[in-house]
């Protein structure tokens, strides 16, 4: 019996969809590949994959598709609502630089947040795909930083440059995914092992910036209240969590900025001052380089999802 086109598959998964003239959902399956192949009963492999640029508004939702999905943010700001093992209708924006490892066995829904939206989404079978789509929930969930690990960033990327669709690209596609999904699970093991041994210091000094983001720090001051060099205090904070020091602390800054642009009226120096950025000009310019767009546009073209 010939097997039923993934597009096919994927329409009938849709649940609802809104797209703009710019870009067809249909697109999403102009470079499918062969499924006819031994392989494929036992080896995870690329059903379809695709560059994506789609602007705002944009948004589809599917359930019950018997495969997994990967999307790589390379420009903009995408939003993915979906379960996990802990919460319901889970809320993750999908920055430049993450990767996103979606069930679409599950209810889940994507929607561009602003003016534009850049990714590569590559959609996967089931056989490997699933176990290792388990194995990752349980060491803390499905979205990575891929572009601050060089290692998966490689494997990704040599993934994506194995088009060919014949069996043997085919087979080297399947060895580059199982590949990735282990280096995602190791990376993601070495972070959790690594966080039983954070030094007291480097702990202290997140708790801090989590919880008092609105005060004033330099490194200066840092160096001195810990008693240690300011360069040794960056490499070290930037070890355990992936940026320096001030990078971080601007990054719960605008987190929180974004929050209180969506649910509340305060104006924009008045929400520069609240997360602890003092003069409004350099909150305007460090907010449109972390989200690629100005306070003002983020509150006006966000949709708030209840």
């Amino acid at each position: 019996m010939p097997q039923k086109l993934f597009s096919s598959e994927f329409f009938n998964a849709l649940i609802s969809s809104e797209t703009s003239n710019r870009f067809s959902l249909s697109d999403y399956f102009e470079t499918a590949y062969t499924r006819t192949y031994d392989f494929c009963e036992s080896l995870p492999y690329l059903l379809s994959r695709r560059e994506v640029s789609v602007t705002s508004p944009f948004s589809y939702e599917t359930a019950n598709l018997d495969a997994f999905c990967l999307i790589h943010t390379t420009k903009g700001i995408g939003k993915l609502f979906c379960d996990t093992p802990t919460q319901i209708n889970a809320a993750y924006e999908l920055t430049k630089g993450t990767l996103a490892f979606i069930d679409c066995h599950k209810q889940h829904k994507l929607t561009c947040l602003h003016n534009i939206w850049e990714y590569t989404i590559c959609f996967v079978s089931s056989p490997i795909s699933s176990y290792f789509h388990k194995k990752l929930e349980t060491l803390g969930g499905c979205i990575f930083k891929m572009d601050s690990n060089v290692d998966t960033r490689a494997l990704w990327e040599q993934l994506l440059k194995l088009q060919a669709d014949d069996e043997t690209y085919g087979l080297m596609r399947s060895h580059a995914l199982i590949a990735l999904y282990t280096q995602l699970y190791l990376s993601r093991s070495k972070e959790l092992a690594g966080s039983y041994h954070i030094p007291s210091y480097i702990a202290d000094m997140k708790q801090k910036f989590d919880n008092a983001y609105d005060k004033q720090y330099s490194l200066d001051e840092l160096s001195l209240k810990y008693n240690i060099n300011k360069y040794r205090l960056c490499r070290e904070f930037a070890k355990y969590y992936h940026d320096t020091p001030l990078q971080y602390l601007n990054n719960i800054r605008i987190e929180q900025a974004k929050n209180l642009l969506l649910h509340s009226d305060e104006k924009i120096g008045v929400i520069s001052q609240m997360v602890g950025i003092e003069n409004a000009n350099h909150f305007i310019r460090l907010f449109k380089e972390k989200t690629g767009i100005t306070p003002l546009t983020y509150r006006r073209e966000t949709p708030i999802i209840s």
